[in-house]
């Protein structure tokens, strides 16, 4: 096959290809090259390092030692190697890179890079939803006990606060029964709403099950929780059609019964969730729309009054 027509084929590929010298001077640069890293051939043939378009001087570097080596591909190719690129605007592109060396001699070399954002959309989005409730667009009970073991180590190791709530909704079951569940639904997205629009980016906010909902606190003592849980106590008598007290048609009335919780890291995830109930179920049989709170270590359940 002549030069023509080499030329031609890596023209037509869908796939960026970039050649290179024994420097690491772009010496190829197709038209996929060009869309996917937003440079033209003229400005980089002859003159840009190809570790430019790499995150930094070791990744380049790396890719450099896998052509010389077996780790892989065999020795003087590389085969299905996930990397990133730089694009011109300073983005960067996940890619699969394959690579064979054209002349050892001389160091030159030619890459072919798949674009891989588009799968990596994907598995984000997959990985979104496997991990956050539909409805209310909170985080799931699955990712709850990940997210509170990585906290409870953290709060541990650093000697940090680390508050948590639980609280469910008083009057739930009623609306379903009575008012249907397209209310009950809409009850809990008001709910996943508040949560979002109050709580603090480093908080994680979780329907854990049916009406039921955890919040962790990082970095929080439980004087600071409390006053979070009847923050969002008092917002939400505020927001919801049915909250207790307001002038409405509704049938049913809905509020919060929260229990509130600290701990020092040095519990399993039960342990505090367990408290974490209890005192919400406090809340509750004490007439609910309150907030409770249980001290870690103390057998004392402090109650305090709806304000």
């Amino acid at each position: 096959m002549n030069q023509v027509n080499e030329r031609v084929m890596i023209s037509l590929c869908p796939d960026p290809v970039i050649g290179v010298d024994g420097e690491g001077i772009v010496q190829i640069f197709n038209p996929a090259a060009e869309k996917l890293l937003g440079y033209s051939a003229e400005e980089v043939i002859g003159s840009l390092s190809i570790t430019s378009m790499y995150p930094d001087l070791k990744s380049a570097q790396r890719v450099k030692r896998l052509l010389y080596s077996d780790l892989h591909g065999a020795f003087g190719s590389v085969e299905g190697y996930e990397a990133s690129l730089i694009t011109a605007a300073g983005k960067t592109v996940p890619v699969r890179l394959s690579a064979a060396l054209v002349d050892e001699e001389k160091g030159t070399s030619i890459g072919f890079f798949h674009d891989l954002t588009e799968r990596f959309n994907l598995e984000q989005q997959l990985h979104k939803l496997s991990i956050t409730d539909e409805l209310t667009g909170l985080y799931n009970q699955r990712h709850f006990y990940k997210v509170l073991a990585r906290e409870l180590n953290r709060a541990k190791r650093y000697k940090h606060d680390l508050s948590l709530i639980c609280f469910d909704l008083d009057g739930f079951k009623q609306v379903n029964d009575q008012m249907g569940h397209l209310e009950g639904d809409r009850i809990l997205k008001t709910v996943g709403k508040l949560l979002h629009d109050t709580l603090r980016l480093s908080d994680v906010g979780v329907r854990y099950g049916g009406d039921e909902f955890m919040i962790i606190l990082p970095d929080t003592g439980i004087d600071d929780a409390v006053k979070t849980a009847e923050r969002l106590r008092i917002l939400f008598n505020k927001q919801s059609l049915s909250s207790p007290g307001r002038d409405n048609a509704l049938e049913c009335s809905v509020s919060m019964s929260l229990g509130v919780t600290e701990t020092n890291g040095t519990e399993k995830p039960d342990q505090v969730v367990k408290r974490a109930d209890l005192a919400m179920y406090q809340a509750k049989s004490s007439g609910g729309n309150q907030s409770v709170l249980v001290k870690q270590h103390m057998g004392d359940v402090v109650s305090m009054a709806s304000l």
